[in-house]
């Protein structure tokens, strides 16, 4: 009898042992792709950030470049104005679909991913 009360004590002590591992394990993946996802959302940010910079003043450039060419400010500002109207147009009508698509494939890996 003592044995069985011996054993039944070393079971539930491994398998309390083994609850708090695997609790730690979960653990550890949750901060995993936790921290992943923080520092793939830091990347696009910065990278969002300096290409909005970079096409702000390549965009005030263009629209005084075009000014010196048609001879009105208001002209050059508009034809960069309706660059980015059409470029606009294209990407709601042709590519929406595609980057939906994109944009969910790269959350899921993201989630997914086991390395």
């Amino acid at each position: 009898m003592n044995q069985e009360a011996n054993y039944l004590q070393d079971t539930r002590k491994k398998l309390k042992q083994y609850i708090q591992r695997r609790l730690l394990l979960l653990q550890l993946q949750i901060t995993e792709k936790t921290s992943r996802i923080a520092a793939a959302i830091i990347t696009i940010v910065v990278i969002i950030t300096a290409a909005l910079f970079l096409l702000v003043f390549a965009s005030i450039t263009a629209g005084y470049w075009l000014a010196g060419i048609t001879g009105s400010l208001t002209a050059g500002f508009g034809i960069v104005a309706l660059f980015y109207l059409v470029i606009f147009l294209f990407v709601v009508v042709f590519l929406r679909k595609m980057m939906q698509t994109f944009f969910i494939n790269k959350i899921v890996n993201l989630f997914l991913k086991k390395d």
